[in-house]
């Protein structure tokens, strides 16, 4: 019985292990060379048949900015706000002419960074000898004899038993839960600047209006940058939330049972992937705020 316990708890670490290797695999691919660079290749079609609706849409916003400038400046600030109106729409249409370079810059940028804290560090669960031992001790059965104190002795193995029996299935519940929304999140951490990147020439394009449509280039590109960047914050969140919950957080076993200590073990162990999963999920809101 033993052995189907520890059996169950190595199962879940063994899910763990595999399943968080691929996320972090996902948190460090770039979204250039994603499916093969098939992905980015079907953006880039995409962007090229919007491109082309840069320039005129940076030339309206450009005539409504100039049209502000006269109908809003005294005479004598027109000439100088023109000028200025002038220089950010040759700037406008310079950007949108490499836009594209441009955009695969940032995102060459956000991989480095990536790739450099995903480098080193820990992130896997395991069975440590402390559980190993208290399940062995927990679910060894003595000699069996018709006496009451056997009996009773067999009665507490048996609830051990079942109890660490639902404790397993319950690892591998959570590990499996958590595994999943956090690959979830790895996956979108990929599509979600590749969803936004061939409207790029169109934000670009607002610029060249007045000050409340330029806002929207400013923001694109801040949004832009942190789903670029959301991987290196998922990969600090993972390594992070393994070192709190494995070491930070150290439950005391000092005086209790066997059955105890792999009670706390247990509960110590499943807090790290639902940590972990709540971290990577907030991830959005944090880079919201940061950018």
């Amino acid at each position: 019985m033993a052995e189907l316990i520890k059996s169950l708890y190595s199962a879940s670490f063994y899910i763990w292990n595999n399943l968080i290797s691929v996320a972090m695999t996902l948190f460090q691919t770039s979204p250039k060379s994603a499916a093969g660079g098939s992905s980015y290749g079907t953006i880039s079609g995409i962007y090229n048949s919007i491109a082309s609706a840069t320039v005129p849409i940076a030339t309206v916003f450009f005539i409504i900015a100039l049209y502000k400038t006269v109908i809003q400046s005294p005479p004598e600030q027109q000439a100088t706000r023109f000028m200025m109106d002038a220089v950010k729409y040759c700037i406008i249409l310079f950007i949108s002419a490499n836009l594209w370079q441009i955009m695969g810059w940032v995102i060459d940028f956000s991989d480095g960074i990536t790739s450099a804290i995903g480098a080193s560090g820990s992130y896997e669960l395991t069975m440590n000898s402390t559980l190993s031992s208290c399940i062995d001790k927990s679910l060894t059965f003595p000699d069996f004899s018709l006496t009451s104190d056997c009996i009773k002795t067999y009665l507490e193995k048996v609830g051990c038993f079942l109890i660490f029996l639902i404790s397993g299935s319950t690892m591998i519940f959570v590990m499996v839960a958590s595994c999943i929304s956090i690959i979830s999140s790895a996956y979108q951490r990929i599509l979600k600047p590749l969803i936004i990147l061939p409207f790029s020439g169109i934000a670009v394009a607002l610029g060249a209006g007045g000050h409340d449509t330029s806002r929207s280039l400013w923001q694109y590109a801040k949004t832009f940058l942190g789903y670029c960047l959301s991987g290196a914050l998922m990969i600090i969140c993972i390594k992070i939330g393994y070192t709190l919950c494995t070491t930070l957080v150290n439950f005391g076993l000092e005086g209790q049972s066997d059955i105890g200590k792999c009670i706390l073990i247990t509960v110590q162990a499943l807090v790290t992937p639902v940590v972990i999963a709540g971290l990577v999920k907030g991830c959005d809101h944090m880079v919201h705020q940061m950018f």
